[in-house]
């Protein structure tokens, strides 16, 4: 499972002509939305559709927003579901050091685990664990910018934006992909 995953970061000038189509699909976590801009997928989250697209809504405020299916989601999909896709782009806003903290975090092994203290060496901070554990709360793009695979150090599964119990089967169907694979 080698899947190709760029950054486009969204600057301030896009942000005043965005279009966001959105849809909302059923993954094997439940119910997701994923939103995308021309240029690439923007935001994914998990749950229920009315606090996901107050969610989307609010990263987004001033954003021209259609409900509806555009082909990059299903590449997104596909990256869910953990099949090959061949590239794909994220098209996010962030500060940079946040834009750091999510490339770090794309270079975890699917099937592997790290730590906040962990991530917060990679991007050559190790003093910035807790606004290492902020920029991964912040991340838009779950499950694709893989924050459900950051725990505490003393093994805690530590927080997840869409609840526990999400990360908890997402952390499991990746390591038995993984070892099926081997």
């Amino acid at each position: 499972m080698n899947n190709s995953v760029s950054i486009a970061p969204l600057s301030k000038k896009e942000m005043k002509d965005l279009v966001i189509s959105y849809f909302f699909y059923e993954t094997d976590y439940g119910l997701a939305i994923i939103a995308s801009t021309p240029k690439g997928i923007c935001y994914i989250g998990f749950g229920e559709k009315e606090p996901m697209a107050a969610s989307l809504k609010k990263n987004y405020p001033k954003a021209d927003f259609r409900e509806q299916k555009a082909g990059m989601h299903e590449l997104a999909l596909g990256f869910i579901k953990n099949e090959k896709v061949p590239e794909l782009t994220l098209h996010i806003s962030g500060t940079d050091f946040q834009l750091d903290v999510w490339r770090a975090l794309l270079q975890i092994p699917a099937g592997k685990l790290s730590s906040y203290q962990a991530v917060a060496n990679a991007v050559n901070n190790p003093r910035a664990v807790r606004a290492v554990g902020s920029a991964i709360g912040d991340n838009p793009v779950s499950y694709i910018i893989p924050c459900h695979r950051v725990i505490r150090s003393d093994g805690g599964l530590g927080g997840y934006f869409w609840g526990l119990d999400i990360k908890k089967k997402m952390i499991e169907k990746e390591a038995e992909k993984v070892k099926m694979s081997v």
